[in-house]
């Protein structure tokens, strides 16, 4: 029986964080567009010596999408899972819907996670949660953006089932 209160708690205080969240807030620039998650969002994502999670802008975007557009290519220059019939996301950038999340690094730096889907019908959802794929190959993918040292890393591309 304590058991069985317990665990219909623990659910009802996951549900009721859920509620709170905010939805995310539209940001769109020359060639990208996606949502900005605020702190209130829960997330089951951590970066290497997270310090804390971070508020982010659609100005600090701005900055790490040139951050992305300038770099990716050396970081991507093996192509990982990205065969013939999936996209390159360096040349293919532009045409992905993107999710935003920051955080801070022990050093105090930000960084803001990005993650990247191709898929369209997924964008109305993606304003309420995070989108992840298993599989799918370059169509999902997703890299962070150091904004405070202007670096990329953790590029993670799906693989193909």
């Amino acid at each position: 029986m304590k058991k069985t209160i317990i665990i219909i708690l623990v659910l009802a205080g996951v549900a009721m964080n859920l509620y709170a969240q905010k939805e995310a807030v539209f940001c769109q620039g020359k060639d990208y567009r996606g949502y900005i998650f605020d702190t209130s969002y829960l997330i089951l994502k951590s970066i290497n010596g997270q310090q804390s999670r971070a508020t982010i802008s659609c100005d600090e975007i701005k900055i790490a999408e040139n951050i992305l557009k300038n770099k990716l290519a050396t970081l991507n220059a093996n192509r990982i899972n990205q065969p013939k019939g999936c996209p390159n996301i360096c040349k293919k950038l532009y045409k992905y819907y993107r999710q935003y999340f920051g955080f801070i690094n022990s050093k105090g730096e930000k960084v803001i996670w990005i993650n990247m889907f191709w898929n369209k019908e997924l964008n109305d959802e993606s304003k309420h949660e995070l989108i992840s794929v298993n599989d799918g190959c370059s169509y999902y993918w997703n890299i962070e953006v150091n904004i405070t040292a202007q670096s990329l890393s953790s590029l993670r591309i799906n693989g193909e089932s």
